[in-house]
């Protein structure tokens, strides 16, 4: 997750006017039945007594939720991790770091398991002093330049922990089948230095993160595939969406920027060459772009492409206009240069030769209250939805993750939300906003106006119902100025998450909503979507 304040400075960067059109053109590509529903929370989840580990995760599996992205703090579990020089000890080896350091993420992976909820180990930042470089500014010492084989070593020994077979106890701990390398490498707060002084030129800058973060992929994807982790599913990029148009050390680099960067390529997705490949550690010479795919193999082996398409204050609908960015509206964007750079190294395309998967591993929008920059408690629920639809229509997206259950909590002494968010389903003191049913029972109208044929075109999801085996949804309807709602049909669901995108006639304008009873006889009810018919 990028730090608030710099969403704000990014966004007051990008301000566009909000679009108040009724319906919204659905991305251009096939929906995809099977979107997972992903989740993060790390204070809910890591920071947090046991017995609040395991009621989060119960709400996790309330919901509906199939994985939970687990941010794994390097220096959370090193030994020493303050000290200048690395500690004598195997890093690659598991049963060398102490096994209190391992316990929370023990916890985790068993809970998951017992809740049938996968897991992601985003494994990351904040770097043990010892594996770090020296900046010149102090603040920057845990993400400032990590060292890309105690990186690799330290995912080695994750991955030996988490194969399946690791005993502690007496008892093997679940497998990890699902990983990605870093959060938002693009971003200060997370790697350092984003950018460093050309060489060539006094007041020049090079992109310097996407050089680092090319070689601690590298590592990790080493680690991973000698640990029996080969056949899992591994994510690169994790990119937050924008940048800004400034320069130096934390300043952070749009999406796009950095995805071109990290592949040696400018901004017309050309292979550098000379003094411009040489500072970029890039490959120099007629068999350049031959030899890049074979010392970077996970950039193309990798299982896809994760980013977090955050808007945080603009509807889903509402393209940037950031040079470089991506948030959830312009996805297409990102797509369609990572098929670009597949196609300049001649390397075959992920799946099916047409696509590079798209991972949202984080998503979220700011509410007002308690933020005053943020959105309603209703817009989020409606955006929250309409996000997914986008999501769910892409045939190259297949996971979208919700960011945060529960609010964070001021920073005393801080910006009480500048460097917190406030993007979860309920508040700080457990209250559930409108987008907790919202994400519970989804609901979203491709078009809000309808012609004469009264046809209305519906979508939606109960997530809350168990996975795998159809499940019927009833349509209710109250006509314009009604208060009370009838039942107007039932539809039945498709695929794993139980999605629907179905079309029912309608005697007028109104509203509807979808209603599920589940087993215990409560009915869980998506929130109201006001529509009109054309005269």
């Amino acid at each position: 997750m990028p730090a608030r304040s710099q969403l704000l400075k990014n966004a007051a960067t990008c301000l566009v006017a909000l679009t108040a059109a009724l319906g919204v053109a659905a991305p251009a590509a096939h929906a995809d039945s099977n979107l997972e529903s992903m989740f993060q929370d790390d204070n809910q989840l890591i920071f947090n007594t046991p017995d609040g580990t395991r009621s989060a995760m119960d709400t996790l599996q309330l919901l509906g939720v199939d994985r939970i992205r687990v941010s794994v703090f390097w220096k959370q579990i090193a030994p020493d991790p303050d000290a200048p020089t690395m500690p004598a000890f195997d890093a690659s080896n598991p049963a060398a770091y102490s096994q209190a350091a391992w316990d929370k993420y023990d916890q985790i992976v068993k809970l998951a398991q017992e809740r049938h909820i996968a897991v992601n180990f985003n494994v990351t930042s904040p770097a043990p002093n010892w594996a770090t470089g020296t900046p010149d500014r102090p603040e920057l010492d845990k993400t400032f330049d990590p060292n890309r084989k105690e990186f690799g070593d330290f995912v080695h020994a994750l991955g030996v922990r988490y194969d399946g077979n690791y005993l502690v106890g007496g008892v093997a701990l679940p497998k990890v089948r699902y990983w990605s390398i870093w959060n938002e490498p693009n971003q200060g707060g997370w790697l350092t230095p984003q950018w460093s002084r050309d060489p060539r030129g006094k007041n020049a800058w090079v992109e310097t993160s996407p050089i680092i973060y090319r070689g601690l992929v590298d590592n990790a994807w080493t680690a991973l595939q000698s640990t029996g982790h080969a056949g899992d599913t591994i994510l690169i990029g994790d990119t937050a969406p924008k940048g800004l148009n400034v320069k130096g050390e934390s300043r952070p680099i749009a999406a796009l920027r950095f995805l071109r960067q990290l592949y040696c390529l400018d901004d017309h997705l050309q292979a550098y060459k000379g003094t411009s490949a040489q500072i970029r550690s890039c490959p120099v010479g007629p068999n350049a772009l031959a030899d890049f795919p074979a010392q970077h193999p996970a950039l193309f082996q990798a299982t896809g492409y994760a980013t977090h398409p955050y808007e945080l204050f603009f509807s889903p609908h509402t393209r940037p206009t950031g040079t470089d960015a991506v948030t959830i509206a312009n996805l297409d964007d990102m797509e369609r240069i990572l098929r670009r750079i597949y196609q300049r190294y001649r390397q075959p395309l992920p799946k099916k030769g047409k696509d590079v998967p798209l991972y949202l591993t984080e998503f979220g929008y700011q509410t007002d209250p308690p933020d005053p920059t943020g959105v309603t408690p209703g817009q989020q629920a409606a955006y929250d939805n309409e996000a997914e639809y986008r999501a769910y229509r892409s045939r190259y997206v297949k996971t979208l993750s919700q960011f945060l259950l529960v609010d964070d909590k001021p920073v005393p002494g801080k910006d009480p939300f500048g460097s917190t968010f406030q993007t979860g389903l309920m508040t700080a003191a457990g209250v559930k906003k409108p987008s907790y049913a919202a994400y519970a029972m989804a609901i979203y109208l491709p078009k809000r106006v309808v012609g004469k044929s009264r046809r209305l075109q519906i979508w939606g999801t109960p997530r809350v119902a168990p996975a795998g085996k159809a499940v019927r949804v009833t349509v209710e309807y109250r006509t314009k100025k009604g208060k009370k709602y009838r039942r107007l049909g039932s539809l039945k669901t498709k695929g794993r998450r139980h999605y629907i995108l179905h079309t029912i006639g309608v005697p007028g304008s109104g509203a509807v909503r979808l209603a599920w009873k589940d087993a215990t006889g409560h009915v869980w009810r998506s929130r109201s979507v006001a529509f009109s018919v054309r005269r």
